[in-house]
């Protein structure tokens, strides 16, 4: 037996010491690596030792006494993983000194330290804690030093208290520290008061552990307040999780008296109706014709409604259909394409409609239209050529809502894209209700990948837009609703009161055949073979602790023939488990971008950050023009002791941009070789595999599959459980509750001709007529040589 085992036996294992070095730190979770000089243990540490944890306040060379154990890293080797720590408070004069002359009392040195230290002695911290007068006895001190002092030793005391109670409330480490850096002060109150308020202001705590804190602090289970917290919670969890923009009044109670009535009937019908009629009196929410919403998704839906309501009433110029006919014929000859009588349609509404909307399913034409209503503008309104104008000043704006569409819509267009964010002016430092005012100068605004647009955002866009602005919304419907609350192109679509166009046709080479196909029949609920073979799309059997291993066969075999990882796409709709997003990232590194000498490497959490890794953006990085979403490569990797930088840094290069990431920025990064569907969206790669198994059943619905289907160019290669496949595009999900469609047709007039519910994209006789050879540009090259 060690004598770790031994110890622990008797014991908890214990370190004392001297912080020497804060080796890393993560701003947002506060866990810590330290190099720690050992001065008191009970472990084999006796000199210097690694101890990690989640630490709300360390400072270097002060002493502090940890708890915890003893772990062994894969890489780094033995270390103490700190469980609790306390500073060590100085038991004589000299460590006193040291102490109030540190860093943490600003402006008081040696000196003023042995003054203080001389007058009130060993028990200087308690006499301060304890006595506003105490530091009277000290000379020469100012009245904001004394302030200062007092402030800094009583706040470290509350701190501490804090912590020891968050221990007691079962709080885990993770979280303690984000509590305190939240709260400071006030963080006893809130715990002992005020504990709901922790699910609104702290990432990770949800209602049920925020419910246990409480009880745990005291808080009775028939607490009016309690009421009110699962009141709140249930109607932001189903705004959040599901995507509503309403809940009916009566779901919204039996769901709160669920969560609340777990262990005994403290609440019932009544109370909560008396809760949201209160909640509804003090503005946190809005009751309306017996819909409950919040108050910032509520106006959103109101107010962007009567905005297209004032574009569509604005007068603006009558336009000479026979002219712009005309040009339509001098683009068909330049750009040598035939539009059909839907894509004319199209492009002349985008001329003569205020706000138009253009809807098909992949193949269908939307980017030829796009660049057709461009070359329409310049030569209709004789723009002068893009490049003689400051982009921002350019007559027409390109946007979507990630940066990967917009950049695209760039590629393919010849003139500047944006994020929708960007384009409003949307920063990294706006609040959930800050209301943006940035008017955005424009004739023409197109936006892409409409889908993807929620409601709030869709709402801040439009308050933004000009009265002169004409619009024209793009997108595929049939794909994932936006991840925020609402299905806004669906209802823009079914009020019936934007002209739409529906495209019909499917023109795309590379795309008119059985992947096409395919998505038109879980579109539209037609029986199909998933096993049948086809030179564009393969499907692979296999059950799920044997995806990795098709993955690896699959993407090894792609490698040889020449692809790289921007060619090859994996999408996975779950992130744990042994066929989930995180197992095969890793998988897909050592294939893809396997440890090589000549690479740095930087450890972060359990990920190995790599140069030449394919990384993903996971926030919006708006000072930056960096999005969630947004993928690139790692270019370089340096560290503050080997190279010529403050500190350790990462760079990525987005497409020739390349961004700057401190270890505490970390966070915002992970590995790309296998993301989300949602993740993927409004990007399109050559090869895309697609597992499809049982344990995603929760995630596995039409729209998820459809939309990872048309994320493929060339190639789709499906693996997994066929009946998963087809239970999954039977499962419609959740429809979403919103009103933006009842408030469109108050505040619009409704076309005559204009569908009332969502077009068909495609009828049954155009798929099987289609004769464009979908492997143009992949001759000889078929899914079934990657197996």
């Amino acid at each position: 037996m060690t004598q770790d085992a031994q110890t622990s036996i008797y014991d908890e294992l214990y370190i004392v010491g001297d912080v020497d070095r804060v080796i890393f730190m993560s701003e947002d979770t506060r866990f810590h690596v330290l190099r720690v000089n050992v001065s008191k243990t009970n472990t084999r540490f006796k000199e210097d030792a690694i101890v990690t944890g989640h630490f709300h306040d360390i400072q270097e060379t002060e002493s502090y006494r940890f708890t915890g154990k003893v772990t062994q890293h894969a890489r780094f080797g033995e270390q103490f993983s700190a469980s609790e720590f306390k500073k060590e408070i100085p038991n004589t004069s000299h460590g006193l000194v040291q102490y109030f002359s540190s860093d943490k009392f600003p402006g008081i040195g040696t000196k003023s330290a042995e003054k203080i230290v001389d007058a009130l002695g060993l028990d200087a911290l308690s006499k301060i804690a304890k006595d506003d007068n105490a530091l009277n006895e000290v000379r020469g001190l100012t009245k904001a030093k004394k302030l200062q002092i007092m402030e800094t030793v009583r706040s470290s005391n509350v701190a501490d208290e804090a912590y020891l109670l968050m221990i007691k409330l079962n709080i885990e480490p993770s979280k303690r520290s984000k509590i305190i850096d939240t709260y400071k002060g006030d963080t006893l109150n809130i715990l002992q008061n005020h504990p709901y308020q922790l699910v609104s202001d702290i990432f990770g705590i949800g209602f049920k552990k925020a419910d246990q804190i409480a009880l745990n602090a005291g808080i009775e289970p028939d607490d009016p307040e309690r009421l009110v917290a699962g009141v709140m919670f249930t109607l932001n969890d189903e705004i959040t999780s599901i995507g509503h923009t309403y809940i009916l009044h009566d779901e919204l109670a039996e769901k709160t008296l669920e969560r609340l009535n777990t262990s005994g009937m403290y609440f019932r019908t009544d109370d909560v109706r008396v809760a949201v009629e209160q909640l509804a009196l003090h503005k946190k929410l809005i009751i309306t014709d017996d819909r409950v919403t919040l108050p910032n998704i509520y106006y959103s839906e109101h107010k962007a409604s009567e905005k297209v309501s004032q574009l569509l009433a604005h007068n603006h110029d009558e336009i000479n259909i026979d002219d712009a006919k005309a040009v339509i014929n001098g683009i068909e000859n330049t750009l040598a394409i035939d539009y059909n009588d839907n894509q004319r349609a199209a492009i002349l509404n985008a001329l003569t409609e205020k706000v138009s909307i253009i809807t098909g399913g992949p193949g269908t034409g939307k980017t030829t239209i796009v660049k057709g209503i461009i070359t329409l503008y310049q030569e209709i309104f004789e723009y002068e050529d893009y490049d003689s104008y400051k982009p921002k000043n350019y007559p027409i704006k390109l946007v979507a809502p990630t940066g990967r569409a917009s950049k695209r819509m760039a590629d393919t267009s010849g003139i500047e894209a944006s994020t929708i964010h960007r384009l409003i002016g949307w920063g990294q430092d706006t609040a959930v209700d800050d209301i943006i005012d940035n008017e955005i100068e424009a004739e023409l605004i197109i936006i892409d990948e409409m889908s993807m647009v929620d409601t709030w955002l869709f709402y801040q866009f439009m308050q933004n837009v000009m009265p002169h602005t004409k619009l024209v919304f793009v997108g595929d419907s049939a794909q994932l609703p936006s991840v925020g609350p609402g299905t806004v192109f669906k209802d823009l679509i079914g009020s019936g009161t934007i002209r739409t166009t529906i495209l019909d046709t499917v023109y795309r080479q590379g795309e008119g055949s059985s992947i096409v196909k395919l998505a038109y029949d879980i579109d539209k609920g037609v029986p199909m073979n998933i096993s049948d073979k086809f030179k564009d799309r393969l499907f692979i059997p296999a059950g799920t602790d044997q995806i990795a291993e098709v993955v690896d066969t699959v993407v090894s075999k792609a490698v040889d023939k020449g692809y790289d990882m921007r060619d090859i796409q994996v999408l996975a709709p779950i992130y744990r488990g042994p066929a989930g997003i995180n197992i095969l990232n890793q998988l897909l590194q050592k294939i893809l971008n396997p440890h090589a000498e000549d690479k740095t490497e930087l450890q972060f959490g359990d990920k190995i950050f790599r140069t030449g890794d394919k990384v993903i953006q996971l926030i919006n990085r708006t000072e930056d023009n960096i999005f969630n979403g947004d993928s690139g490569i790692i270019d370089g990797i340096y560290f503050k002791d080997t190279d010529d930088v403050e500190k350790d840094t990462l760079v990525v290069d987005y497409d020739n941009t390349k961004i700057a990431y401190e270890r505490s920025d970390l966070t915002e990064l992970s590995h790309a070789y296998c993301t989300s569907i949602h993740k993927a969206q409004g990007s399109e790669y050559p090869i895309v595999i697609m597992p499809i198994v049982s344990s995603y059943y929760h995630m596995l619905m039409k729209n998820i599959i459809y939309t990872g289907i048309t994320r493929a160019k060339e190639s789709l290669i499906l693996c997994g459980d066929a009946n998963a496949f087809y239970g999954g595009i039977k499962r419609e999900g959740i429809p979403r509750n919103t009103m933006l469609q009842e408030f469109l047709k108050k505040y619009c007039k409704v076309y005559d001709k204009n569908p009332e519910d969502l077009p068909d994209y495609l009828t049954e006789e155009m798929v099987e007529s289609m004769t464009v050879d979908p492997m143009i540009g992949m001759e000889g090259v078929t899914p079934y040589e990657f197996v």
